[in-house]
């Protein structure tokens, strides 16, 4: 015996997909109006673009910019040189002389817990500190202070033997230092 499903079955699923496919318009239409819309403004923000661009060039066609002389024409500014002459003229060098500085250091020694090593690596008169740093050899300590002293003669180190660690913590201090006028 074929039996066949009641009249409100079929149209309570009817309505079902009617609703559930409506819903699924409303999750797609919305984001493709805004992206459109957003399309839109952009465009007309360009075009606002193009014309603010247009009055900072007094109106001129790209072909008329292109028309103006610029200083590569202008013998006055380039002393009468070629764009060839130009380039090939020396400029700068792009390292400074290692003779302008100096590598100096000194060396720390922590004997006892709890104690502290204060060391300062100096400069000599006419320079100036501009790096520094540390390095432990031996042993191990606590780092309070490492960086330049307060007038940049000299880079300042200051470790502290820590309870537990492996003492004597043994190390050095350096400073680069650069000729000053």
């Amino acid at each position: 015996m074929r039996r066949e499903l009641p009249a409100i079955v079929i149209a309570s699923i009817a309505l079902f997909v009617a609703l559930s496919s409506t819903g699924l318009a409303a999750g797609i239409v919305p984001p493709l109006a805004k992206r459109a819309l957003n399309a839109d403004h952009a465009k007309k923000a360009n075009t606002a673009k193009v014309a603010a661009n247009a009055l900072k060039v007094n109106g001129a066609t790209a072909t008329q910019i292109a028309s103006i002389p610029g200083p590569g024409t202008d013998a006055a500014t380039l002393n009468g040189l070629t764009a060839a002459q130009i380039a090939a003229t020396p400029g700068p060098t792009g390292s400074l002389s290692a003779s302008l500085f100096t590598y100096r250091q000194d060396s720390f020694e922590l004997d006892a817990e709890g104690a502290y090593s204060r060391v300062t690596a100096m400069c000599q008169s006419g320079e100036k500190a501009v790096g520094g740093g540390w390095d432990q050899v031996d042993g191990a300590g606590y780092v309070l202070q490492d960086g330049p002293n307060s007038d940049d003669t000299g880079w300042r180190f200051v470790i502290w033997g820590e309870s537990g660690n492996n003492l004597a913590a043994v190390g050095n201090v350096w400073v680069t230092c650069a000729k000053v006028s």
